[in-house]
């Protein structure tokens, strides 16, 4: 389970790196504000893969309960005050596109390494 944790992680990655490279960016478009559904959809199935693999493993994982517990952040934030999310959104998105879509690649990227890593510490 925590390798196919790892490969969403990766294919998401791929997914937003091939997205701004071919001039259509995935994540401005999950970041408007209309589109609320379709980013709420994949944090909510992240949180929900990540929650099988915490709750099902012995003993506890708490490397793959850190990425859980920043997809619950992200999903009670965005509920919470939706308003503030989708302006800090809109203010890093107009600051520095580029830098914005390398950052998400690049901590989605990250976040397969954590999943992989917590594979060999267990």
């Amino acid at each position: 389970m925590i390798l196919f944790l790892a490969f969403i992680y990766i294919f998401s990655a791929v997914l937003y790196f091939y997205t701004n490279k071919a001039g259509y960016s995935f994540l401005r478009y999950i970041w408007k504000r209309k589109n609320i559904n379709v980013y709420l959809s994949t944090e909510i199935f992240y949180l929900i893969l990540t929650s099988l693999i915490v709750f099902t493993s012995n003993p506890l994982n708490w490397i793959v309960a850190i990425l859980m517990f920043l997809h619950l952040i992200g999903i009670a934030w965005l509920v919470a005050s939706p308003g503030s999310f989708y302006q800090m959104a809109e203010k890093s998105i107009n600051l520095d596109s580029e830098m914005v879509e390398n950052i998400v690649v690049i901590m989605f990227l990250i976040y397969a390494g954590m999943a992989l890593f917590s594979r060999i510490l267990i």
